[in-house]
């Protein structure tokens, strides 16, 4: 019953993740080609082409906003702001059209997604663990269920980190290996970037929710504060760093990347251990200061 879960879990999400490409090579395409008809040019300033590449993400989004009121009945459709804009008025065709085009693929998302959650709320962990999470609901667990299996074929927490491109192996986090470093090493740190990806959406869910994953990560990230001030670093934003100083300075980004982390690794290792029913669940802030073990795993592990 179990593994059957894990397996149509990962079967629709297969096809989410296909669906989710599509829409995305769709709007890079149409963005790309705002961005031309709006004047961006290499040899513009910095500040001039960020400026184009906002006005172009937003005549995207006002004809997202547009296409979902002309999918209603006319008497339900609101007035949607900026459709007057002359930029607008001038590409509107090119732009739902390119939004009517992914529409299929947008089904499709939304369609799997559904069927993953209502796969999700029957694995056993989501009633003993996972639903009483604010911040992390069932399509949360079940994008980590299709990314990493059943999680009762990982012997160790430290397997499920690796899988999920948290863990840090021989004192480097994954994805942190130095451009130099050789094809081997890349590959004993097993790291997948989309799969990296997908775990962060989650950490960042976690963040905004008022839940106790997010007391875990503020808790850590004044740890982390603290930790990188007894040391001697100066703590600040990143654009107050001076480049020739750099090496005195930690930046808030720093701290919060830090945090959120640890945090996701927290989050893996509690449900790591309800699914195999190891202990108790205790996602407390009072042990963010906890030290989680730095993982010395090799390839075959």
């Amino acid at each position: 019953m179990l593994p059957d879960l894990c397996a149509s879990i990962r079967y629709h999400h297969r096809q989410r993740v296909y669906a989710m490409e599509q829409r995305k090579r769709a709007d890079l395409a149409l963005g790309s080609f705002l961005r031309m008809v709006l004047g961006w040019s290499l040899s513009l300033p910095k500040a001039e082409q960020e400026a184009i590449r906002v006005k172009a993400a937003d005549l995207l989004g006002i004809g997202e906003k547009m296409a979902r009121q002309l999918a209603k009945p006319e008497e339900k459709r609101k007035p949607v702001e900026g459709t007057d804009d002359p930029a607008f008025v001038e590409w509107s065709n090119l732009i739902l059209a390119s939004i009517k085009a992914r529409a299929p693929f947008d089904d499709i998302e939304a369609g799997a997604l559904k069927e993953m959650q209502m796969l999700a709320v029957q694995l056993p962990v989501w009633s003993e663990f996972a639903e009483g999470i604010r911040g992390f609901g069932a399509a949360s667990l079940s994008i980590i269920i299709a990314e990493a299996g059943d999680l009762s074929n990982y012997r160790k927490k430290g397997h499920l980190w690796k899988r999920m491109g948290v863990a840090v192996i021989d004192g480097t986090r994954q994805g942190g290996l130095a451009k130099s470093a050789h094809k081997e090493e890349w590959i004993e740190h097993g790291y997948n970037r989309e799969r990296r990806s997908k775990m962060w959406t989650i950490g960042d869910t976690l963040i905004k929710a008022q839940g106790p994953y997010r007391e875990v990560y503020l808790a850590r990230k004044q740890y982390e504060r603290q930790r990188a001030e007894e040391t001697g670093l100066i703590v600040a934003p990143s654009a107050k760093i001076p480049a020739k100083r750099a090496g005195e300075f930690m930046s808030d980004g720093h701290i919060h990347r830090r945090a959120q982390r640890y945090m996701e690794k927290r989050l893996l290792r509690d449900l790591w251990q309800a699914w195999n029913g190891r202990k108790a669940i205790d996602p407390s802030p009072k042990q963010a200061c906890e030290i989680l073990p730095t993982v010395h795993l090799i390839a075959a592990e």
